[in-house]
């Protein structure tokens, strides 16, 4: 766990500067001191080139979100939230990060306490969201899965199978 000072998330709360130093990475600034020591626990459990596509639960104490959630920070410091869970894919969730340069949508799954994994994302134009989420929603299974991240050029982590 390390403090940092420029956390994404953290410019509203000073309390969201810290961070997990894992495999020579930065990885979830804007995280709490108590969601930092709990992402050390489970990130321990990942492969090492699985960590880049974790994420951590986070508790935002102001934010409506009409029945989705949880709301998740990626290894940018970026804001996601789980949408639903996917219609055809076993413990895996529709998810859709905020917009910073463009929109991350994938497919999460928890891997632990209070972390979870992105089994395949895409960064997206905001013109192009909407189709790619029926994209990603109309996948029967973790071929098409590759499929759908190789259509979006997306990433796809070794927890998808």
């Amino acid at each position: 766990m390390i403090r940092v000072a420029d956390a994404p998330i953290g410019g509203s709360d000073p309390t969201r500067r810290f961070a997990v130093r894992c495999d020579g990475r930065v990885l979830m600034p804007g995280l709490t001191r108590p969601e930092a020591v709990a992402a050390c626990g489970w990130l321990g459990a990942l492969a090492s080139a699985d960590r880049v596509m974790a994420l951590a639960e986070v508790t935002l104490p102001v934010v409506l979100t009409d029945g989705a959630g949880p709301h998740l920070l990626d290894g940018d410091g970026r804001l996601v939230l789980v949408l639903a869970p996917h219609p055809a894919l076993p413990e895996a969730f529709l998810a859709m990060g905020a917009s910073a340069t463009g929109y991350r949508v994938g497919v999460v799954r928890a891997v632990g306490g209070t972390g979870w994994a992105w089994l395949a994302r895409a960064d997206t134009a905001a013109a192009d969201r909407v189709a790619v989420l029926d994209d990603l929603d109309a996948v029967a299974d973790a071929h098409a899965l590759r499929a759908w991240a190789g259509r979006w050029a997306g990433a796809v982590t070794s927890l998808a199978g």
